[in-house]
């Protein structure tokens, strides 16, 4: 009689040992998809984008930025028909409320805007994601290549 109670005894945590494996690693998976659910999804802004902006004083700023996934940036800008009139800058960007790119420079901590149209254009903006609606206002915007 002993010996039947000791085997159930077993056979009964054997049970119950696989039951708690298998809830474990339910939990575990419910876990791994509540991370997967938690992080952003991609914006799908990230690449080159290139257009020529308007000047006062030249034909134009042919100009160039790629916006990386590691939160960092390239701005080219050549002003068309001036000698000694190419400049770039590299530096970190934040992303502001998933439309607005704030470029910060990090030898002046100057900050440049651009408001995120959609996945193939950025427009140059202001601060608060303005954009220019003038007449002007098609001038402004960087396609994605």
């Amino acid at each position: 009689m002993m010996k039947k109670v000791f085997l159930g005894a077993l056979v009964l945590m054997a049970i119950t040992s696989c039951n708690s494996s298998q809830k474990n690693k339910a939990a575990e998976a419910v876990e791994e998809t509540a991370v997967a659910i938690e992080q952003p999804a991609e914006t799908g802004f990230y690449g080159l984008y290139e257009g020529t902006l308007p000047a006062a004083d030249c034909e134009g700023i042919k100009t160039s930025l790629t916006v990386n996934a590691d939160k960092t940036y390239t701005l080219k800008s050549e002003y068309i028909g001036e000698e000694d009139g190419t400049f770039e800058t590299s530096g970190v960007y934040n992303l502001i409320d998933d439309s607005l790119i704030e470029l910060i420079s990090p030898s002046s901590g100057e900050k440049t805007y651009y408001k995120i149209l959609d996945n193939s254009q950025v427009m140059l903006s202001d601060s608060l994601g303005t954009v220019n609606e003038g007449e002007l206002a098609p001038h402004y915007i960087l396609k994605r290549k």
